[in-house]
Order: C-alpha cells, then structure tokens, then sequence
C-alpha cells in the first residue's frame, strides 16, 4: 500500500464530514428522507472502519498498532449497533460526546489528532 494509515484516516475523516455537511443541508431543506440516508452512509462507513483500515496497519509500531485496533473496533462496533437499532439519532450522534459543542472535532477526527502527533 501506497498510502499511510494516517494518510487513509484524514480520508475517512473527510468523508465523515462531507456525509454530515449533506446530512445537514438535507435537515435544514427538510429532507427528512435524505438526512436519514446521509446519516445511514455515515454509520455504514464506521461500521467498516476496522475491517477496510485492515491494510494500512502493517507499517504502525506493535504498541501503536494495538491501540489504534482497539479504538478502530470501538468506532465500528458503535456503528454496528445503531445500524442494527435502525436508530437515525444514534446515527447522527456516533462520533460525539455528550458535551460535544459546535466547531469542536469529533472523536474521529481526536483520534486522528492523536495519531498524527
């Protein structure tokens, strides 16, 4: 692989925002149908997140790799399960804190944050 798991995490991270940036617009423009299916895509795009990362952990050191898989399965386990609720609330909220404040990252892009440090 060409590609860094940093380099592939800032891609997940992106395609995050833009899925949450039309799911948005679509609640704004009262979309009802496709703010659901903007928030479904977001949470299948986390529910895959371990499994398609699989590739870009072979060149992160054994004690970062660890963390970084446990993290990885947490996302998409969280995902997983508001998939199996069907709960488009879940959905929006995965990736945020309880106490989350417009303009702060989500934990997606913390953890992001972390590995590029």
């Amino acid at each position: 692989m060409n590609k860094t798991f940093a380099e592939w995490l800032e891609a997940r991270c992106q395609d995050v925002a833009a899925l949450e940036a039309r799911g948005k617009a679509a609640a704004a423009a009262g979309d009802a149908d496709a703010y659901r299916d903007a928030m479904r895509q977001k949470a299948e795009l986390l529910a895959e997140l371990f499994r398609n990362a699989t590739p870009y952990l072979d060149g992160l050191a054994p004690d970062q790799r660890e963390t970084v898989v446990k993290q990885l399965k947490r996302f998409s386990a969280a995902a997983r399960h508001s998939l199996s609720l069907g709960s488009v609330f879940y959905m929006s909220a995965l990736l945020y804190r309880d106490d989350h404040k417009e303009g702060e990252p989500n934990n997606l892009e913390v953890f992001r944050d972390g590995i590029r440090a």
